[in-house]
């Protein structure tokens, strides 16, 4: 087995791992594709995992869309044999073309793999570049400054229950994309060039091309990016605690909260959590229709039962009820406390 020397990381690169994954249980499962980002992660992960005596497991999707990605599949497998890392490659077995298909399936790969091996989080390679481009997308696309803010190190897997939670968590999101090439060069690993990561048909590949012109704009979004994240941590942070203090999860799955609910944006998103909680679904709500909805329930004496996004909201005895609006399965309502606990630690940013 092939011992890996310390990389030379950024300093703090250790605590942002310990502060996502030190204390979750079973081991720390890393999504690699066998491209450079993530096979970075990969080598520093096991490094992290041998000083903290931790089992490190690594997951690769094929999607079965490409030729390629079995082969793939294999290099990093390979590769991951060579550091004594245990490796499982997870097929979708209907592959549909689509990047939004394919990406709900990757999730939901991923997150019954981390279940099956008994973790509760996944590690994926998101960068410091990778920010920097969501920014410019986000901003094209009318994102107010909470979007803006990026990408975040630790969120609920977007996989739709039932099932234990899986969090995502992302100790990479200060460390630049060039830093992991040169550590996989370091340690003459070669890794796997996406051809469609230069194909300029994608927003994202044009970005990519716009901030590697423009060294200077990428300076200063990084620079408002970290502003605009200290603001979010704080209200995440009050989000979680009005969730952990505030919401009870009745027997029967439906969801309830005091009135008046938290002001402002942030009474948005604290209603958006409850409907996602007691529908089950994981995808995001109509920013228009949620707007409406949680104005309407600033003047609960004019509020009626409305539906919106699979769930029930409604006033009862001055409290707000949220239930499903189609029955959910006995082990969907039975994992609703599990998941408002994982949503809470999302928003705190930290296990």
């Amino acid at each position: 087995m092939r011992q890996l020397e310390t990389p030379t990381v950024p300093k703090g690169l250790t605590d942002s791992f310990d502060r996502l994954c030190q204390v979750a249980a079973g081991p720390v499962c890393v999504a690699v594709s066998g491209g450079g980002d993530s096979l970075a992660l990969l080598l520093i992960a096991a490094d992290w995992a041998q000083t903290r005596r931790r089992d490190v497991c690594a997951l690769t999707v094929d999607h079965g869309l490409r030729p390629e990605a079995a082969g793939e599949a294999r290099f990093v497998a390979e590769i991951a044999a060579r550091y004594g890392i245990p490796h499982r490659t997870l097929r979708w077995e209907a592959p549909q073309p689509g990047q939004a298909k394919a990406r709900r399936a990757r999730h939901h790969l991923l997150a019954a793999a981390a279940r099956e091996a008994g973790s509760v989080v996944i590690l994926t390679a998101h960068t410091q570049d990778d920010n920097a481009e969501t920014f410019l997308i986000r901003a094209r696309a009318g994102s107010g400054w909470y979007g803006l803010a990026g990408i975040q190190p630790l969120s609920l897997s977007p996989a739709e229950p039932p099932g234990v939670p899986v969090l995502l968590g992302r100790p990479l999101l200060a460390t630049p994309r060039a830093a992991l090439r040169d550590l996989l060069q370091t340690h003459g690993e070669g890794w796997v060039e996406d051809p469609s990561n230069e194909n300029p048909a994608y927003e994202r590949v044009r970005v990519r091309r716009t901030l590697a012109e423009d060294p200077a704009l990428r300076a200063r979004i990084l620079v408002l990016q970290e502003r605009l994240q200290l603001l979010r941590q704080l209200q995440d942070q009050a989000l979680a605690n009005w969730l952990s203090q505030y919401v009870e999860v009745r027997p029967d799955g439906a969801l309830r909260a005091p009135l008046p609910p938290p002001p402002g944006e942030r009474g948005e998103r604290a209603l958006a959590a409850l409907i996602a909680l007691a529908s089950g679904r994981t995808r995001p709500l109509r920013s228009d229709a949620l707007h409406r909805l949680a104005h309407r329930i600033t003047r609960p004496d004019t509020l009626r039962p409305a539906t919106l996004g699979g769930a029930i909201v409604a006033v009862r005895k001055d409290k707000l009820h949220v239930t499903a609006e189609h029955g959910l399965a006995p082990e969907q309502v039975n994992a609703i406390p599990a998941r408002l606990a994982a949503m809470v630690t999302a928003c705190s940013g930290h296990m």
